[in-house]
């Protein structure tokens, strides 16, 4: 599958609309393999037979519930991107102050990029997206990020709100290729002290600019 495809696809799992993957055993047994499989080799590299070696099922078991490799890779990269959004919804929802919300979805997506196998490959493999493609994956981001932080007001994100959100795309990405020493990426109390010392006070201005 090439990147673009996979960037649409990231793109698609963000949808509220998007369908749900099958959740019976076998699937799931499925993409777990491929899970552990584009783990090791990467998403581009990964191959029917290499997952039905690892699944321990039969050839056929994985083609009736995904038909062709771009079906099972498609399935694989939206759960885990609706995990990720999981993980980042619940960083929000257990902040007591909303503004302490930006924080624990930073923190949040942080420990889910630490412990997931293809992200934790990602940070040591050199990306093979165009600048076009790292523009649309930013684009991603900070669409995400900027529906956040306007949350339920009317209206759409002011331009403020979409600066700060580019930010933050492009920091946390920068981040997870490149973990900084300080704050050290794998301490969530020392994310936690920069995203109120930087994140949070530059939201507030974002969105005291756009009013």
């Amino acid at each position: 599958m090439m990147d673009t495809a996979l960037i649409e696809l990231l793109g698609s799992a963000t949808e509220p609309s998007q369908r749900a993957e099958p959740d019976d055993p076998t699937s799931q047994r499925i993409l777990e393999a491929a899970l552990r499989e584009a783990s090791t080799v990467g998403l581009a590299r990964l191959t029917v037979e290499d997952v039905v070696r690892r699944a321990g099922v039969a050839r056929m078991t994985v083609y009736r519930r995904f038909p062709r490799r771009d079906d099972l890779v498609g399935a694989l990269v939206r759960r885990e991107t609706q995990r990720f959004l999981a993980a980042v919804a619940d960083g929000i929802e257990q902040a007591d102050d909303p503004r302490d919300g930006v924080a624990e979805a930073f923190i949040a997506a942080a420990r889910f990029a630490r412990r997931h196998p293809i992200l934790r490959r990602a940070a040591h493999t050199e990306s093979a997206l165009s600048p076009a493609e790292n523009a649309k994956l930013l684009d991603l981001g900070a669409t995400f990020i900027a529906g956040h932080i306007h949350g339920e007001a009317p209206g759409t994100p002011s331009q403020p709100v979409r600066w700060v959100a580019d930010v933050f795309a492009r920091l946390f990405m920068t981040y997870l290729a490149a973990p900084p020493a300080d704050p050290d990426f794998d301490d969530d109390d020392e994310l936690r002290r920069f995203a109120h010392a930087v994140l949070t006070p530059m939201i507030d201005r974002a969105l005291s600019a756009g009013r």
